[in-house]
């Protein structure tokens, strides 16, 4: 006889509500965490980065739509690297952007 045990998972915490404020989402997208526990949120029709402490507390946010360098048209993926460079695909632009932390 083998015993499966289902673990169920515990909620933790949320944050953020629609719209275009701080802290607010329209369409989150992707995340990304960075090596210090820092999480990066790809607001996609709000073409923005937001970036959070481990606890959700709003740090900084940067983007906005357009086709220039910090600019989105199609904000799709993130990525961070091992320098905790932040790394945003662009999609509608056909492109991939690098910003540091």
């Amino acid at each position: 006889m083998i015993t499966v045990f289902e673990a169920q998972p515990t909620f933790l915490a949320k944050w953020g509500t629609n719209g275009s404020g701080n802290g607010q989402f329209s369409n989150p997208f992707a995340l990304a965490l960075d090596g210090v526990g820092n999480l990066y949120v790809a607001d996609s029709v709000n073409n923005r980065i937001q970036k959070f402490d481990s606890a959700g507390n709003f740090i900084l946010g940067w983007g906005s739509t357009g086709s220039g360098d910090g600019q989105f048209t199609s904000l799709s993926s993130l990525a961070i690297d091992g320098n905790n460079n932040v790394y945003a695909t662009d999609s509608g632009a056909h492109r991939v952007q690098k910003f540091d932390s």
